[in-house]
């Protein structure tokens, strides 16, 4: 139509009329509501509008680029003086309609600039569109040939070649579309996330909407973290760290502006968008708000179907998340609405939409989300873990006493003491049991830990083992982490989910065990929490504002947990710092009984065998005791369970399996330097071995004592 038109018909309103609200290449979005009835009788845009139809252009190169956006801007310009609002979206079809082989069909958005840096083109904020559109056509003609202009048929297919190129893009994170914004007439439909999934906080911002899009200029060409908190506190100088923190944290997760790549700073594709737009117009980040903060969408759906007081809107989003028992959160959605210019009125009578809070509005396409509150689950007015300051609940000592089963053989005073030390301090109730490896330490915690909770249906559920591991350098290996590539996730740990648990039920105690707790140094790893359990202060999980995946920012250090750590020392451990030993009570017990051993009862071994296995580890324990290279219930436990494999078939007997159980399971930990205890520990040992008949067990251990003399250290490892 438009190849064919004369400047006759050019010029008559019908025509132009057809020219400016075609949609064949591109859609307009919310610039179709842009009336430009003014223009379809302006002579002087009908001129250059010509000019571009019929003159010859440039060379294909910088000339021809040049000469396109300099009429471009002669458009724009002379638009302006014309109408309220500059119709970009229409303009450009229009342009695309006339010179069809310049322009691709993804319109003057943010995808052709997405697509071109996927293609490796500079197409940053700032460059003019025309630039990016011409740089693209270009590539694709240096690699694949030119084509006929359309309408030709291979012109139009080569026209929306960069379209299709966009749709096989990757999707980045903080895309919430579930289509490409020039894929279908009208907007792309939105993919809300789940209530439980979305931010339930907006951090107020001085200067609102205004200062957020300055804030990002300053990082549109990149910036360090210090470079822009330095920056926001030269807006704000009476900012506190805390709130500088805040303040750029929002920025990445109340908003999806910004990204961070490490240390360095750049706008998302949401962030360009608002740099991009005209006036600093908030509809960039409409899709984020929508679909990302808790209640954002309820009020907008809400005024969609008539007016609402303030005191309406307030209820109705104590509603939506019941965890908000005071209107401050509420009220804070409500105020940046009102900032953006959503909704207009009076408080009292009622608010309405303005039209800009309608084409919010008509992007809600589904029944917004209520959050129901979990029912373990208590927060306060900031939305953190609220603390009930009654009793927690445990049974008497005796009935802790009597609740340990047949398996877990400890004396009633060491549970006494264990139930002293954790519960004699109001808030710190920590415990280190150091000892004998393999004497039960963390059976007994386990245990202590499941009888606080006897009587109920799961005496587990109060009680989490945390196997310590070596590296740990930083408390993010128990309470977790914002996941730096997604700024609105929180990667959540099991020490914390169970941490988070135990201050929602207060009124039950509940049990960490942190085994072999020294193989990382505790004060790194557990550094907040032994600040906070000396006063039951604050446990500081995040910097941002509002909860992120479920994660409040600080909660108080719970008064009902109980935590109880095992520690091994020797070479591989690290030890103990005062930090750590003055919060917490130590227990040591280097003996068990061999006799009372729990596993002998269901042993297939003949009562002889049993007894005579019975002798000799009790003779090595009490040979080995006086240097603490004895052992426990673990090492009693392999022996008997390989000596009666082994006597299960034919081809072992009863000394050379026991022998060889020895030789393996408790020679191996022997060493030590030169000195009389430990030369007469080897001899006692020896002659057991010797007299039990176990050659190749006593015969390494004369070799350790040969050692000993000659070089005055023994390893069994050498």
């Amino acid at each position: 139509m438009v190849a064919a038109v004369s400047f006759q018909e050019f010029k008559t309103v019908d025509f132009q009329r057809r020219l400016w609200s075609s949609r064949a290449i591109s859609n307009f979005g919310r610039g179709g509501a842009i009336d430009v009835e003014a223009l379809l009788t302006d002579d002087k845009l009908i001129a250059l509008l010509w000019k571009l139809r019929d003159s010859a252009l440039p060379p294909i190169g910088p000339d021809r680029t040049t000469f396109l956006v300099q009429l471009y801007k002669e458009c724009e310009a002379h638009i302006r003086t014309r109408l309220p609002k500059f119709p970009k979206l229409k303009l450009y079809n229009v342009f695309a309609s006339l010179l069809p082989a310049e322009f691709a069909t993804l319109s003057f958005t943010l995808a052709i600039r997405q697509l071109a840096e996927a293609m490796g083109i500079p197409a940053k904020v700032g460059i003019h569109p025309v630039v990016v559109h011409r740089a693209v056509l270009d590539r694709l003609t240096a690699v694949m040939g030119p084509v006929a202009p359309p309408p030709q048929a291979e012109g139009v297919r080569r026209m929306t070649l960069p379209w299709l190129l966009l749709t096989r893009l990757p999707k980045q994170a903080d895309d919430t579309s579930e289509s490409d914004p020039d894929e279908l007439p009208g907007e792309p439909r939105l993919t809300p996330r789940p209530a439980d999934r979305r931010r339930r906080s907006m951090m107020t911002i001085n200067g609102g909407f205004s200062t957020v899009r300055s804030m990002l200029e300053f990082a549109n060409e990149g910036c360090t973290r210090e470079d822009f908190k330095e920056h926001i506190r030269s807006i704000n100088p009476s900012l506190a760290p805390s709130s500088v923190d805040a303040t750029f944290n929002a920025l990445i997760g109340e908003w999806g502006v910004l990204d961070a790549k490490g240390e360095w700073l750049v706008p998302t594709r949401r962030g360009q968008a608002v740099l991009e737009s005209e006036s600093a117009e908030p509809y960039a980040v409409s899709d984020w708000l929508i679909t990302r903060i808790l209640g954002f969408d309820h009020i907008l759906d809400a005024l969609r179907h008539g007016p609402r007081t303030q005191e309406q809107l307030l209820a109705l989003l104590a509603k939506v998340n019941p965890g908000w028992t005071t209107p401050t959160m509420p009220g804070r959605i409500l105020d940046w609405q009102r900032n953006l210019g959503l909704f207009s009125g009076d408080p009292r009578t009622g608010y309405g939409l303005t039209e800009e809070g309608q084409q919010w509005a008509e992007r809600i396409d589904w029944p917004p989300e209520f959050l129901p509150l979990a029912p373990d689950l208590v927060l306060d007015n900031q939305g953190e873990l609220a603390i009930d300051q009654g009793p927690v609940l445990r049974p008497a000592l005796g009935e802790i006493v009597a609740s340990f089963p047949g398996d877990a053989v400890f004396p009633a005073q060491l549970i006494a003491r264990l139930n002293a030390s954790l519960w004699s301090s109001e808030t710190r109730h920590f415990v280190i049991l150091a000892g004998l490896s393999g004497a039960g330490k963390t059976l007994l915690a386990r245990r202590y830990a499941q009888a606080l909770w006897r009587g109920h249906a799961d005496p587990t559920a109060g009680l989490y083992t945390e196997p310590v591991q070596p590296g740990w350098h930083d408390p993010a290996s128990l309470l977790g982490y914002i996941n730096p590539l997604a700024s609105d996730t929180y990667v959540r740990t099991g020490f914390l989910n169970f941490l988070l648990r135990a201050s929602a039920n207060p009124g039950h105690p509940y049990t960490v065990v942190l085994d072999e707790m020294n193989l990382s140094h505790p004060e790194q790893y557990m550094a907040p929490l032994l600040s906070a359990m000396e006063t039951g202060g604050m446990i500081e999980l995040h910097a941002l504002d509002g909860d992120v995946s479920g994660v409040p920012p600080r909660i108080r250090y719970p008064r009902n947990l109980c935590i109880i750590g095992t520690v091994n020392m020797d070479e591989t451990t690290h030890g103990l710092s005062d930090k750590v030993l003055d919060r917490a009570a130590v227990l040591e017990f280097w003996d068990v009984d061999v006799d009372a051993y729990p596993g002998w009862a269901g042993s297939t071994l003949s009562a002889q065998e049993l007894s005579r296995m019975r002798q000799v580890l009790g003779e090595l324990y009490q040979a080995l005791r006086p240097v603490k290279r004895h052992f426990g219930w673990r090492t009693i436990g392999d022996i008997l369970g390989y000596v009666s494999f082994a006597r299960s078939g034919s081809e072992i007997e009863f000394n050379s399996a026991l022998d060889q159980a020895v030789f393996s399971k408790i020679l191996p930990k022997l060493r030590g330097e030169d000195s009389a205890r430990l030369r007469h520990a080897f001899k006692q040992g020896y002659e057991t071995l010797r007299a039990a008949q176990l050659p190749e067990s006593a015969a390494k251990l004369q070799e350790l004592s040969d050692d000993l003399r000659d070089t005055g250290s023994a390893r069994f490892w050498r």
